[in-house]
C-alpha cells in the first residue's frame, strides 16, 4: 500500500500545518477562513471532488467533498474544525503554528483533530486515485462541536446518507466504538439574607445546599456500580461548578451549583429519565424543619452511543489497523461526541479513530501528538476504505 504521493510523513505534515496556522477556537469558532483553504485545497486536488458548503451559523459553514461511485455504497470520513482556545502566554511556542520536537508535532487542534482531517484528506486521494476504487468517499467537515454539536446536527438534518462513518477523534490510534452520555444540570436553593452575627434572622442558603450535595452523593455512589467494559469508571454523578454567597459578613440568599451526570450506552437515552432521577434524589429536603424548593435546570443532554463490534465500519477499521502494525483494540471513549447525532438520529454506524489521547493531548497546552501516530492514521484510513468496500 503506497500513500498519495509517495511522500506519506511530509504531505500529511504539511496539509496539518496549513490547518493549524488557520486558527479556529470555539468561542467563537469561525471556521470560515479554514474552509477557504479547504475548498482551493479540494479543488487543486487530483480527485474530482463534489463540494457543498451549507451555512450552520455567520461565518461558520459545513463543508462536503464526495467523489466515487454512490452506487457500490458510501464511507463518510467525518471530523470537527473548531478547537478549544489556547492561551498563548502558557505555550512553550505559538500555538497556532505546527512546531516539530523530536518525534512529536504541537500545535492548538494537532489531536482535536485537525491532524485527523489532513489525515483524512490524503487517505482519500490515495484511495480514489488507486486502482479501481469501490463506492463513494465523502469528507464532511463541521463546525462547532466543541460547543454543542450544531455542525454534525446540520448534517444530519440535511440527510446525510452513508453506510458508515470515521469520526476522527483522537482515540491514540485505537478503534472508538463506545462513548459516555452526558446530562448536565444547574440547581438552585435559596434563602434570605442577615447580618452574620443574627444568623438566627436569615436563612443560609449555602447550608441548603449541602443537602442537596449529600443526596448528589448518594446518586453518584449508586451510578459508580453501573458499569461498562470499555468505560472508566461506569456512569457518575459529579458537582462540577458551586457559587454563593454576597460578603463574609452576610448569610446567604443563594447557592448554585453545576452538575455533570455522565451515563453509559444501555442506559435511558431520554433525558426525562435523568430529570425525573435528580428530581427524586432532591424530594424531600428539610433544613431546621423547614422544606428546601430546588430548582433544577437542566440545560444540556447528550446520548451514549456504542457500535457493535460485528458492524461493517468496526470491522474494517480493526482490520485495517492491524495491518499497518496497530494493535486494532477496540477502546471506550471517555468524553462526548458527534457520534450521537450520526448513530442515533441519522442511523450512520461510527467508529471513532485518531492520532492523540483524550485524556493525555486533547484540550492541554503544548497539545500534540507523535508522527508515527499521525502517519499511522494516514494509512488506517486508507486501507479501512478498501476493506469496507470489498
Amino acid at each position: 500500500m503506497v500513500l498519495y504521493g509517495n511522500t506519506s510523513e511530509k504531505a500529511v505534515v504539511e496539509l496539518a500545518d496549513e490547518l493549524i496556522s488557520r486558527p479556529t477556537p470555539n468561542p467563537p469558532g469561525n471556521e470560515g477562513k479554514l474552509v477557504e483553504y479547504l475548498i482551493d485545497r479540494l479543488e487543486s486536488s487530483p480527485i474530482a471532488f463534489e463540494l457543498e458548503t451549507t451555512k450552520v451559523k455567520p461565518d461558520r459553514p459545513n463543508l462536503i467533498a464526495r467523489a466515487g461511485d454512490p452506487a457500490a455504497g458510501s464511507l463518510m470520513l467525518t471530523g470537527h474544525m473548531d478547537t478549544v482556545p489556547a492561551n498563548a502566554d502558557d505555550w512553550r511556542t505559538d500555538p497556532y503554528e505546527l512546531h516539530r520536537e523530536g518525534d512529536r508535532l504541537v500545535g492548538r487542534g494537532t489531536s482535536d483533530m485537525k491532524c485527523a482531517l489532513a489525515a483524512k484528506i490524503l487517505a482519500a486521494e490515495a484511495y480514489l486515485g488507486g486502482d479501481d476504487p469501490i463506492g463513494e468517499i465523502v469528507l464532511a467537515f463541521v463546525v462547532d462541536e466543541e460547543r454543542g454539536g450544531s455542525g454534525t446536527q446540520a448534517l444530519v438534518k440535511d440527510g446525510i446518507d452513508v453506510d458508515g462513518a470515521i469520526l476522527g477523534e483522537p482515540t491514540n490510534v485505537n478503534v472508538g466504538v463506545a462513548h459516555k452520555g452526558a446530562a448536565r444540570y444547574d440547581i438552585t436553593v435559596r434563602g434570605e439574607n442577615a447580618h452574620s452575627g443574627r444568623p438566627d434572622k436569615g436563612v443560609n442558603a449555602i447550608s441548603k445546599m449541602q443537602r442537596v450535595l449529600r443526596r448528589l452523593e448518594e446518586l453518584d455512589e449508586e451510578m459508580r456500580g453501573v458499569r461498562h467494559e470499555l468505560l472508566t469508571p461506569g456512569s457518575s454523578v459529579t458537582t462540577t461548578e458551586i457559587s454563593g454567597g454576597l460578603a463574609p459578613n452576610v448569610i446567604p440568599a443563594e447557592a448554585s451549583i453545576t452538575v455533570d451526570w455522565r451515563f453509559l450506552p444501555g442506559m435511558a437515552t431520554d433525558a426525562t429519565w435523568y430529570d425525573r432521577r435528580i428530581e427524586e434524589m432532591l424530594d424531600g429536603l428539610y433544613l431546621n424543619g423547614e422544606p428546601i424548593d430546588v430548582e433544577i435546570d437542566r440545560w444540556d443532554f447528550g446520548r451514549a452511543v456504542e457500535s457493535p463490534q460485528n458492524s461493517d465500519i468496526v470491522t474494517a477499521v480493526k482490520d485495517a489497523a492491524r495491518e499497518v502494525g496497530l494493535s486494532g483494540e477496540t477502546v471506550g471513549f471517555n468524553a462526548g461526541t458527534d457520534a450521537r447525532y450520526l448513530v442515533h438520529d441519522a442511523g450512520v454506524p461510527t467508529v471513532l479513530f485518531g492520532p492523540g489521547d483524550i485524556e493525555q493531548d486533547a484540550h492541554t497546552v503544548d497539545e500534540s501528538i507523535t508522527v508515527d501516530d499521525l502517519v499511522s492514521t494516514v494509512q488506517t484510513y486508507e486501507r479501512a476504505m478498501e476493506l469496507f468496500f470489498e
